[in-house]
């Protein structure tokens, strides 16, 4: 079989697995929280995927827009959507995109900050991003931001060895593992890099097996913190936890709530 074929396969993998595996809707609750009895907002969700996050609101009532690069993503959250009027889907990639204006909210969810993909800087990417949101909101609009964060990343990345991230098999039949390998990370220049390694077992008996290299930039909450300010937000809340938790030394997410 072709590589074209295999990459078929995998992306199709890629994809369920993702939805059999972050499944989480405290990210979820906690941003309608922060929503409260506002009704009708106008959102926008970054890098929205299936929708776990935007389908909700949208059932809400309120008038939500997603936007995402991938198709298939895409269209798991089409399959989502039926009779749902009040939602808008943009396949486009969010560094270059315009995302509109006049929002009452914008989401930058699921360690987007992190897993941003560009051709350029990866630390101007994500910047970029907060900026972006800025420019989209309405004067009094909020950003909420979620990203994994920990106080020491020194010690959470650059593990030796493999690390599995997905495990499983999709409806195809394909079986399959997503690993890390000889993860490093360089403290001078907050960078992570690795090898990601896709194996996969088709319901045919084929196998084959696919690695790729990363890098990502891991900011400290202080220079988030700046990214926020300096784009003209004010924060309004922060959190370590979706339990109301201070970002701490024991804690692993930075949640901001920031007006316009």
């Amino acid at each position: 079989m072709e590589i074209k074929q295999y990459s078929k396969y995998l992306h199709h993998w890629t994809v369920e697995l993702y939805e059999q595996t972050v499944t989480k809707i405290e990210d979820v609750q906690m941003i309608k929280k922060m929503i409260g009895d506002r009704k009708e907002q106008r959102i926008f969700e970054v890098c929205c995927g299936s929708g776990r996050i935007l389908v909700p609101l949208a059932k809400d009532g309120h008038i939500v827009v997603g936007l995402d690069m991938d198709n298939l993503m895409l269209a798991k959250l089409f399959e989502k959507t039926r009779g749902l009027e009040n939602i808008t889907i943009i396949q486009a990639d969010a560094i270059t995109a315009n995302w509109g204006e006049e929002y009452d909210v914008v989401i930058l969810a699921g360690n987007v900050l992190l897993n941003i993909i560009s051709n350029n800087d990866n630390k101007a990417a994500q910047q970029k991003l907060i900026e972006k949101s800025y420019s989209a909101l309405k004067p009094g609009g909020h950003m909420y931001l979620d990203t994994h964060l920990v106080a020491h990343p020194e010690q959470f990345f650059g593990q030796p060895g493999e690390r599995v991230i997905f495990e499983g098999i999709d409806s195809w039949g394909t079986y399959g593992r997503y690993i890390l390998i000889d993860e490093k990370y360089d403290a001078q220049k907050q960078v992570v890099s690795g090898v990601r390694r896709f194996e996969l077992r088709l319901k045919s008996g084929e196998t084959f097996c696919k690695e790729e290299s990363y890098v990502k930039y891991i900011p400290t909450a202080q220079e988030i913190e700046g990214w926020i300010t300096d784009a003209g937000f004010v924060i309004e809340r922060r959190y370590g936890d979706y339990k109301g938790n201070p970002i701490g030394e024991t804690s692993h997410r930075a949640i901001y709530w920031a007006k316009k």
